[in-house]
């Protein structure tokens, strides 16, 4: 079905991908709500949680080798009660890809091209996902891999060029509120680090399986560095402010001002963002095809890449009316379905596995055919 494999280096670039592609727009404005001046706290503590589920993720795929997540549902739950939990994940992929896609288009509805309709950025952006994943998996994620370290230090560069912003005292003092408020804003952060649950969908086409533990754990570090000191950054700038915000980081790099040349540079934040959103919504849109292929025992999920992206257009303008309920939704919505699917469901199925000692140690369950 898939004969693409991928390197551990891209599949490093992809989980880093998944999750700052939409965090450092908005989660320094969410996590500031609670949290307040050490909202830069929450992103770290959300790293312990997202190595415990990349842990997970790779003791499933070694007991389960070249089985996705959908199939080894029903190894370890059975046939249908497998399928029942394959379509919730699914749908679950659907309605969460649905969402970001919304996120991109009230961006640059919001910030860039207000009389543009929704649906023009939407089909835009979908359709060129559709077309890299029909041409196969090793695309995006050569194009990640090419892409990511270049935007991550242009992204790096533009935060520390607002240094002469910068009041320190704005973080001062730390933890003034104690420890709850901030554990309590790190809800959303672990939510998102969850996302890196789709690793359980592209595990089986790594080129040496073994790796993909180490990579996804080094991945959720580098992704606990990157947004807290974005939050940590947006914080020492516009101090208290950061909460009201509903893109922080975009007003931040607003204020960029040196020598009076380089100014008015947030075009190359949007440049990023939109690369960025195209890997991630790319990622879960080819989990959507990749799995629904597998429910229904089709030799090649191509035919489906077309049908399941008017779908996904067609939810994202669906799935919340304005920003305020999208915002809504990221922060009281989401977190309680991502700790399902994210964290408890295959701690559930690990424990399942070893209590009934099952495992697939031979080669009749691939990613591209039927379960064991």
């Amino acid at each position: 079905m898939e004969p693409g494999k991928i390197s551990c280096s891209q599949l490093f670039y992809m989980i880093i991908n998944l999750v700052t592609a939409t965090a450092i727009v908005f989660l320094p404005g969410l996590t500031a709500v609670e949290a307040g001046r050490d909202s830069w706290i929450a992103p770290l503590l959300a790293t312990f949680p997202g190595i415990y589920l990349a842990l997970i993720i790779a003791t499933l795929g070694k007991r389960f080798p070249g089985q996705t997540l959908i199939q080894y549902l029903q190894s370890i739950l059975g046939a249908w009660p497998g399928k029942i939990f394959g379509v919730f994940y699914i749908f679950f992929f659907l309605h969460t890809n649905g969402v970001i896609v919304r996120e991109f288009g009230e961006l640059m509805v919001g910030l860039i091209m207000p009389r543009t309709p929704l649906i023009v950025f939407h089909a835009i952006l979908l359709f060129l996902c559709a077309w890299a994943i029909r041409g196969g998996l090793e695309i995006p994620a050569r194009i990640i891999e090419f892409t990511l370290p270049a935007i991550i230090i242009v992204f790096m560069i533009m935060l520390l060029l607002t240094a002469q912003e910068m009041d320190i005292k704005n973080l001062l003092p730390v933890l003034e509120n104690g420890i709850k408020p901030v554990i309590r804003s790190s809800l959303d952060p672990i939510g998102w680090r969850g996302e890196i649950i789709l690793l359980a969908m592209f595990l089986p086409f790594l080129e040496r399986p073994g790796e993909g533990g180490r990579c996804a754990i080094w991945a959720v570090i580098v992704i606990g560095i990157i947004l807290s000191f974005d939050a940590m950054i947006n914080t020492a700038v516009l101090g208290t402010a950061v909460s009201h915000l509903t893109f922080p980081t975009f007003s931040l790099v607003r204020m960029v001002s040196v020598g009076n040349f380089l100014e008015r540079i947030e075009s190359v934040m949007v440049a990023i963002w939109i690369i960025g959103l195209f890997g991630k919504i790319t990622w879960f849109y080819y989990a959507v095809v990749l799995g629904s292929a597998q429910l229904l025992n089709l030799k090649d999920y191509r035919p489906l890449v077309l049908p399941l992206g008017v779908l996904l257009a067609a939810l994202s303008i669906r799935v919340a009316g304005n920003v305020p309920e999208v915002a809504g939704y990221i922060i009281e919505g989401f977190p309680p379905f991502a700790f399902l699917f994210e964290y408890i469901i295959p701690t559930v199925l690990l424990a399942v596995a070893w209590a009934r000692g099952l495992k697939n140690t031979g080669r009749k369950g691939t990613a591209g055919g039927k379960t064991a």
